[in-house]
């Protein structure tokens, strides 16, 4: 694997047709941990649906693997920091200790990794999600356990219970964990590819190895947005910017597929994959509301059209030639014969920072903002949990929101966002039980007793459209000091570009009290996609 490489060695991958990929360690690594991050919040979206016991019980690790994976790599950096000189400039910041890193990291338990894994403790995530097994269940996942992966117990302890932690990890160290967690996942599913089946796994957990290749891609042409962006700190490297770029905009579902499976697609394929049984084809197509979604212009490789000669070797390329490097080269094998849906109108991965019509990202304020943030569900059907899976638009705004900010908190040393609290709800489609949530919220309510629950920012999911119940809009406007058209107005036209029905939203946005409130569609992939057009616009009115 690619932990123990250097920042300055490259990765060759060799494909069937001879393409050698020069990718430097340390951008593998930040591939890696996101599309680990990728998966996790898959998996949090899917936290009723999926649940870790039949996931354990078909592909031998559940959401507490990914968990305790992280953990091993923090033991495993804990040895190799004080020993290797290149690992403490990268890791150690000035003013810290390598000694009170490595302890921090050999007191870096479960429960830590947990809480990125599934977005919260994982006692509040069983306390809210896990169902009972029934005895046919717990019969199957007896039955699998030669599948299990198994984990050191001796290396998951704590070296010392009373450890009072002297700093937190950084986002550099986050980053090695995840992607050591990603390559130990990678690692497990290769050992047992004749056993876990890419059409279960999909099945059962709305994702397969082909979804984990796809993250990577998307994360690839993340960072190459990030090196590009005149907005955007360059975290990489210093020099052949160019050559960086080209490589992560030719870096394709090809080149990631060997990373996932260790071989080409095409020879994993001949050596493991069996046919489907008619029982195997008919619960996946059951299964098709749980599967991964995938932007197919972002997956597809980009050619480079843009021209540097007016610019020395180490400027940074214009913006205005970045916009010309998306030009899509569809010489690329992108799908395999079962993998996940493939949608045009689909919101973007939260990999990708660069908004739809390409405008500029705006960068954060600088300094410290500490937010407090609610996440309002109007829905007749989920408030009644009629829904078997749950509200899914809800979560899918936190994890987008969540991911955002350890993108801008990754990339920007002059600044540091906080979310103390997400405050969450679900509300009938009635009128005077929205305006009186966020009035609440807002800290406006005649009587409030909470002052904890007032949030800095609102988003309300649903009810901003035709149909007689949907009265999200008007409920939030008659509450409003201030309306915002325009916000939302410039949000429908970047939109409307990429989904044409985002014309037909009907959603308010403005300020009550010293809060702003912002009405998202029902959608789960639509509400992530106006939350993460906007939330980077919504900190500077914060902010003011």
């Amino acid at each position: 694997m690619y932990r123990s490489v250097n920042r300055h060695t490259s990765l060759h991958i060799i494909t069937s047709i001879t393409i050698t990929m020069d990718i430097p360690a340390d951008i593998i690594e930040h591939m890696n941990a996101g599309a680990f991050e990728s998966l996790c919040e898959h998996l949090r979206a899917r936290s009723d649906l999926v649940q870790n016991m039949t996931l354990m019980t078909i592909s031998g690790f559940c959401r507490n693997c990914l968990a305790k994976w992280m953990v091993l790599e923090a033991r495993k950096l804990s040895k190799q920091l004080c020993s290797d000189d290149k690992l403490t400039d990268r890791y150690i910041q000035e003013g810290e200790k390598c000694l009170d890193i490595a302890n921090t990291l050999n007191n870096w338990g479960y429960e830590d990794a947990a809480k990125i894994v599934y977005g919260c403790t994982y006692a509040e995530w069983k306390k809210r999600h896990q169902s009972k097994a029934t005895e046919e269940q717990l019969r199957l996942y007896n039955e699998s356990k030669n599948l299990h992966a198994t984990h050191d117990a001796t290396l998951l302890k704590c070296d010392d219970n009373e450890y009072k932690r002297q700093t937190e990890l950084s986002q550099a160290i986050l980053t090695r964990l995840k992607a050591g967690a990603f390559e130990s996942l990678c690692e497990h599913l290769r050992a047992r590819s004749d056993l876990v089946p890419n059409m279960e796994l999909m099945t059962i957990s709305g994702f397969c190895r082909n979804c984990l290749a796809k993250w990577l891609v998307a994360e690839a042409r993340h960072i190459s947005n990030q090196i590009v962006s005149n907005e955007v700190v360059n975290l990489y490297l210093s020099e052949n910017q160019r050559n960086i770029v080209d490589t992560l905009d030719s870096f394709g579902y090809d080149e990631a597929a060997q990373l996932v499976y260790g071989c080409t697609y095409p020879e994993w394929k001949k050596r493991h994959m069996k046919k489907a049984t008619d029982e195997q084809l008919e619960r996946y197509n059951a299964s098709k509301s749980l599967h991964a979604t995938h932007n197919k212009e972002l997956l597809a490789t980009r050619s480079q059209k843009v021209n540097y000669q007016h610019e020395t070797a180490t400027t940074k390329p214009s913006q205005a030639a970045a916009a010309q490097i998306c030009v899509p080269n569809q010489q690329n094998s992108l799908l395999s014969d079962v993998c996940c849906q493939e949608v045009d109108a689909i919101a973007p991965s939260a990999a990708e920072t660069k908004p739809l019509s390409g405008h500029k990202v705006l960068r954060p304020p600088t300094g410290s903002t500490k937010l407090t943030i609610g996440i309002l569900t109007v829905s007749d059907r989920a408030a009644a949990n009629a829904y078997e899976s749950g509200d899914l638009s809800g979560p899918m705004v936190e994890s987008t929101i969540r991911r955002i900010i350890d993108s801008f908190n990754a990339s920007f040393k002059d600044q540091d966002l906080v979310v103390n609290n997400f405050v969450k709800d679900i509300v009938p489609d009635e009128k005077a039980q929205i305006e009186e949530m966020l009035l609440r919220w807002s800290g406006e309510a005649s009587r409030q007793e909470d002052s904890s629950n007032v949030c800095n920012l609102i988003f309300t999911t649903g009810g901003t459209g035709f149909s007689p119940r949907d009265v999200t809009p008007e409920a939030t406007i008659s509450i409003l000091d201030r309306e915002c058209r325009g916000l939302m107005s410039w949000a429908s036209i970047e939109l409307t570009s990429k989904q044409p029905l985002a014309t037909l939203s009907r959603a308010a946005a403005g300020v009550c009290g010293k809060t702003i409130i912002i009405n998202l569609p029902g959608n789960p992939a639509g509400a992530a996609q106006v939350a993460e057009l906007l939330f980077p616009i919504i900190l500077h009115a914060i902010e003011d």
